[in-house]
């Protein structure tokens, strides 16, 4: 057996594993259940309830994902032939991120403390073996400067008594190791041996190259100077601070006769700092640097610098892009285009178009799309996830917070893969709010398809208990509604407002059905389509399986216990095993009795997640063969988080129903 530590490493052609819950049915209602015909959204739901045999989850993944991708397949194609210069903008200030404003500052304060010349006249290779004769007893900057600046003031080609002539060391010549230069350099900017000083030589002509400073060899591009930065920085970390240090440089005092050199130096400047941080002893430098030019409104490239600041902040938090920029997102940074325009989806076909950056991770678009719908609790955002669902493949988990969505698009638009970015709720702790329009359209069509499905039914030796039967007859006369319809449902239409397993109950039948759901009609026939929908949330969220995420497990026996397959359902009452047709509860752990969850795969490949429950005194394993042990796992350790936090803080609001 193998233990599983680590979270799931990221595989391009297979991007995420699985979670089979609300988030891959919920893009369902898009093409199945939101329409304007409600005879037509009646044979599409029948389509999601088809197949009554069998409503086990495990097999509705691959029939949900392939029906969303063939409905949303030509769209998608577009999208990837859309052009750079449609994809990638200017951002607009509604289109902002709104993390972005953490950025903004004042002006800063030339305090002479981090000055670039102060880094270079301790780092730079030069400018050490200068400072050496001249350092005072104490090795001390600020003497240095004293010596510098009395060299300074004696007369040009005087020389000083008693001093070597290497010791003639002007202000001059210090002040032009850390400005613009029109010539290649001959060795690196700082100490490093010969092979990295090669490779930093290597850098410059590419940066020279890149700003226009240098012709482009026949077999050189803009696009291979990148990669030749890039790809040299990844590999040998000390050349980050170099090539910082040679971005400094040239875009210091830039006196190039090609006008666009410094801008086009700003621009590679940001690219790096999306991908690389620099070292700590050259960080305060660099702020400082990019803080300077980023903040005095007056400079040319004010904005760049800024754009050039918030990578380099959000690479220090988040830790750099991890794959290569495609040769579009280069091309449109080069134009001055650092936005490009993606699409999210919403559960129910909404589209959001957001201006995506370069640095832009999961988190930034989770709390965009968690304050579209009036979501701006942050522990409340915590309990949003963003999926991407990749063509072809039967499962998905939602994306690390820290993943960089254009890591994600590039290589997946590389291997030529059609992709949704889908924005949904993975953990139900916190109180629905109905008062939210958007709130309430997502949530209701992430939990529609799931109630029609049967999940949220319990059926008690197969019977459905009396007051189930009125809330369902209630339910279909609102999701009637909730289509926007205004005539009385007819009783061929009523079978398509029901969940499947009570179709195939012998009570009540169903002539009985219609007289109730037309009974049930006279009183919701009048309200808004909006509020039909936030009355269907109001009575699921009173049953008990509701805001549950269910995923097919065969429990592994142990001893004298029972195993087989059930269908785990998490929600924030706890981790509940219960029956594959009548959904009764067989096995039910609270939170507060889960110790830990590891996964394991064994030499066959099979994956096994072992969980631990019980308390200090007395403790038992549960193993259960999934293929979505991961997710299992990370839903678990979330619930568990919010309880505690729950736990220590103020319980109000905390509960579903009306907020």
């Amino acid at each position: 057996m193998e233990l599983i530590d680590q979270k799931p490493q990221h595989k391009p052609n297979h991007h995420h594993e699985n979670h089979v819950s609300q988030i891959t049915k919920t893009i369902q209602l898009q093409t199945n259940h939101a329409t304007t015909n409600h005879v037509q959204s009646h044979n599409q739901t029948n389509h999601i309830i088809s197949n009554h045999e069998n409503h086990m989850p495990l097999n509705r993944v691959p029939n949900h994902v392939s029906a969303v991708n063939h409905a949303n397949h030509q769209k998608s194609q577009q999208n990837h032939r859309t052009s750079p210069n449609q994809e990638w903008r200017q951002p607009e200030d509604n289109g902002r991120l709104h993390d972005e404003s953490i950025y903004e500052s004042g002006p800063v304060v030339n305090d002479g403390k981090h000055s670039l010349l102060q880094y270079a006249m301790l780092n730079f290779r030069q400018s050490t073996e200068k400072f050496e004769m001249l350092k005072t007893a104490d090795g001390s900057i600020s003497g240095s400067l004293k010596v510098i600046e009395s060299l300074k003031s004696k007369k040009k080609g005087k020389k000083n008594k008693g001093q070597q002539d290497g010791a003639e060391w002007t202000w001059k010549e210090q002040v032009d190791l850390v400005k613009y230069s029109s010539v290649p350099i001959e060795q690196s900017l700082l100490r490093l041996d010969a092979d990295l000083s090669a490779l930093a030589v290597e850098c410059f002509l590419c940066l020279m190259r890149y700003m226009g400073d240098q012709p482009l060899p026949p077999d050189m591009s803009e696009v291979k100077c990148v990669y030749t930065i890039l790809m040299h920085c990844h590999k040998y970390e000390l050349l980050r601070d170099e090539v910082y240090c040679q971005l400094m440089k040239q875009t210091t005092n830039n006196k190039s006769p090609n006008p666009d050199s410094c801008q086009r130096g700003w621009r590679l400047f940001s690219i790096v700092a999306a991908y690389f941080t620099c070292s700590e002893g050259l960080r305060p430098y660099l702020t400082k640097y990019l803080e300077t030019a980023a903040y005095d409104k007056r400079r040319a490239y004010h904005g760049t610098a800024t754009v050039c600041l918030q990578n380099l902040r959000k690479t220090v938090k988040y830790g750099g892009r991890k794959n290569v920029p495609s040769v579009e997102e280069i091309m449109a940074i080069s134009a001055g285009r650092n936005a490009k325009r993606q699409i999210y989806r919403l559960p129910g076909g909404t589209e959001r178009v957001i201006n995506t950056k370069c640095t832009t991770v999961v988190q930034d678009v989770i709390e965009e799309m968690c304050n579209i719908i009036s979501v701006r609790n942050p522990h409340e955002m915590d309990e949003f996830s963003l999926y991407c669902i990749v063509d072809g493949d039967a499962f998905t988990m939602p994306l690390a917070r820290d993943e960089y969505i254009l890591d994600v698009t590039t290589e997946l638009h590389k291997n030529h893969q059609v992709f949704y970015l889908i924005f949904c709720r993975s953990v139900w702790y916190y109180s629905l709010r109905l008062d939210a329009p958007l709130y309430i359209e997502v949530v209701f069509n992430q939990i529609v398809p799931d109630y029609l499905e049967g999940l949220l039914l319990v059926l008690p030796g197969e019977h459905l208990p009396q007051e189930v039967i009125y809330d369902m007859a209630q339910i279909a006369a609102l999701l009637h509604r909730a289509a926007d319809m205004t005539h009385e449902p007819a009783t061929k239409e009523i079978k398509y407002l029901l969940p499947k397993p009570a179709l195939s109950l012998r009570e009540p039948r169903p002539q009985q059905w219609s007289n109730m759901v037309q009974q049930a009609w006279n009183n919701v026939q009048h309200i808004t389509v909006a509020a039909s929908k936030a009355q269907v949330l109001e009575i699921l969220s009173k049953w008990p399986l509701f805001g549950s995420s269910f995923f097919a497990v065969k429990r592994i026996p142990e001893g004298k216990e029972k195993g087989g397959d059930h269908i785990l359902a998490l929600n924030r009452h706890g981790v509940h095993f219960i029956d594959l047709v009548t959904h009764e509860t067989l096995y039910h752990y609270p939170y507060s009795e889960v110790i830990s969850t590891r996964k394991v795969k064994s030499e066959e490949g099979t994956l096994y997640l072992d969980m631990k429950c019980g308390n200090l005194m007395q403790q038992r394993i549960t193993r259960l063969q999934t293929e979505q042990a991961h997710e299992i796992s990370r839903l678990i350790r979330q619930y568990i988080t919010m309880e505690q936090r729950t736990t220590n803080s103020q319980p109000g609001g905390i509960g579903f129903g009306m907020r």
